[in-house]
């Protein structure tokens, strides 16, 4: 029986040959997908490969799936949901420039949160319906400065930014003259720090050059689904700065604190409530091992957003270890 790293690679390679491939037909994968009898991992295979060839055709396939309620897993539903919102955006956006081969994704306006009642989660229209889920207010012993901290509720992506929603940020440089603007007013006021302006500076003429991923070119890295790797910190709290801006809020994303992303990741412990858990998971006994998360070299790139079911948190945070490192608002 093949290793889980090996079915990890395994399934890299099948997302990048459909990635690079000149036809890409669904009728084969849709089939597969309604067959009663099917295991979890092949469809989550199916449901990953229908989202990178992205063909709209395949949204009746996959609300079959949701009607006869073959996913085997929650997980699995949510997945199918993710893939059928993508895969509508492409259609949607087909149909109003006539072209179903040329679709891109289109921009909706931002919803309105009640926040007097937080819903569990949320999508956000303006980033691909990414989802965003509730981590609920707690406090915890932060070891680093070894006092109590208290955290507010709060939304956190539940997956890390890949490089599809990072390059539509980077497309968007420069026809945003409000961004420009905010981005301007934050190095002139050292809001962030004093070395922001002169960074800013370097690309005055061309933004998008600027925050651009260092590797977006690498084979390795660039994949649609892989997380967006080699941006500055600079770069990281500029695209929560557009996704505030196109949604008409101020401030309304930003990077989580370190306070607050050590919180999300890790939760209180069930046998020591005032400290989080030392990983992720739910089970405070098992150590990290291949099923639950990439590291250690044994993949040896970064693994699509999401690979990792078994290692996301209690409330459906993925990848909050392995893979990468993460920015928070402080460096």
């Amino acid at each position: 029986m093949a290793n889980s790293f090996t079915l990890t690679k395994q399934r890299l390679l099948l997302q990048t040959i459909i990635e690079e491939a000149p036809l890409k037909k669904v009728d084969a994968l849709c089939t597969k997908l309604l067959v009663p009898i099917n295991t979890a991992s092949r469809q989550r295979v199916i449901l990953d490969c229908l989202k990178t060839i992205g063909k709209p055709v395949a949204i009746n396939t996959l609300e079959q799936f949701k009607t006869r309620v073959l996913a085997i897993n929650n997980d699995l539903a949510d997945r199918a949901d993710e893939v059928m919102y993508a895969l509508q955006e492409l259609k949607d956006k087909a149909e109003l420039s006539g072209n179903v081969q040329k679709a891109e994704q289109i921009t909706i306006t931002s919803p309105v949160i009640n926040l007097e009642h937080r819903p569990a989660s949320f999508r956000n229209p303006n980033e691909q319906n990414a989802e965003y889920i509730l981590i609920k207010k707690g406090s915890y012993f932060y070891s680093e400065t070894k006092e109590i901290k208290n955290v507010e509720d709060l939304y956190f992506a539940k997956y890390p930014v890949n490089n599809k929603l990072y390059r539509s940020f980077i497309a968007a440089l420069g026809k945003s003259l409000g961004l420009q603007e905010k981005l301007d007013d934050i190095a002139k006021n050292n809001t962030w720090d004093s070395n922001f302006a002169n960074y800013l500076k370097k690309g005055k003429n061309d933004l998008a050059a600027l925050f651009r991923s260092i590797r977006d070119e690498d084979r390795k890295f660039r994949g649609d689904d892989q997380p967006v790797v080699g941006i500055s910190w600079y770069a990281a709290r500029a695209y929560a700065i557009w996704l505030s801006h196109r949604a008409d809020k101020p401030d309304s994303f930003r990077l989580p604190s370190e306070v607050e992303w050590q919180w999300a990741a890790g939760g209180k412990r069930e046998s020591t409530p005032q400290e989080v858990r030392q990983y992720p998971w739910a089970d405070e006994n098992r150590k990290p091992d291949s099923k639950l998360l990439n590291y250690d070299k044994n993949v040896g790139t970064t693994t699509p957003v999401g690979s990792y079911p078994a290692g996301a948190t209690p409330e459906g945070l993925y990848d909050m270890a392995g893979s990468v490192w993460e920015w928070t608002d402080s460096l």
